[in-house]
């Protein structure tokens, strides 16, 4: 008898937790809601949007089209997320690209069927220097090539510098997001431009 009453006990006791619980939650003033972003089925959103989301979304689709150029064709292909194992981000990867860590503090996007086409994505601090950064950029582009050009992308509230070597081409761009600050260093070639698709899943990065 004892036993059975210590039992109705302890279960009215956390039926009484669990309805303070829900009253202490009912009891929050009331605040108004906005409607969670959802990644996705708009196509290639506006660049403001994208960055937005790469700060602001909590849930991310496993999946969602990009629009972009290559060549000056433009295209649309699905995308999906994918997750480093090497830096705290995920980002949006086309089906013809893969995600790969290089080094420490350093994630490539390649081209799978040409690996020497690809992307570099390194994660900066907070309270980055862009000023220092942009000086380290240019130095190490002068390296390359004396003409440091604009690449003409669309990045905004970013900067873009671009050197030509050759064949090749190598385009580093910064992204100046005040939560998720990032450099992307862009090697191409001539024929083969594949920087807007690179760019527009960097814009899906968070």
């Amino acid at each position: 008898m004892t036993s059975w009453t210590r039992n109705i006990g302890c279960v009215t006791f956390a039926a009484f937790l669990l309805t303070g619980c829900g009253m202490a939650t009912d009891e929050k003033p009331d605040v108004p809601q906005e409607d969670p972003v959802k990644e996705g089925h708009e196509g290639k959103a506006s660049q403001g949007d994208n960055r937005n989301n790469r700060s602001d979304n909590k849930v991310r689709l496993m999946e969602q089209n990009l629009q972009y150029t290559i060549n000056g064709e433009a295209k649309e292909k699905t995308a999906f997320l994918k997750k480093s194992d090497n830096q705290p981000f995920s980002l949006y990867v086309l089906q013809q690209f893969r995600l790969s860590a290089e080094e420490p503090g350093k994630d490539i996007v390649y081209l799978t069927e040409d690996d020497s086409i690809y992307m570099r994505v390194e994660l900066l601090k907070a309270d980055v220097n862009w000023d220092e950064v942009e000086k380290n950029v240019q130095a190490q582009l002068k390296s390359i090539s004396e003409t440091i050009r604009d690449p003409s992308l669309d990045v905004e509230g970013g900067t873009g510098f671009e050197v030509e070597s050759g064949d090749d081409v190598i385009t580093s761009i910064l992204l100046k997001d005040e939560n998720t600050p990032v450099r992307l260093t862009i090697f191409t070639k001539k024929g083969r431009d594949y920087r807007d698709a690179f760019l527009e899943m960097a814009k899906t990065l968070m």
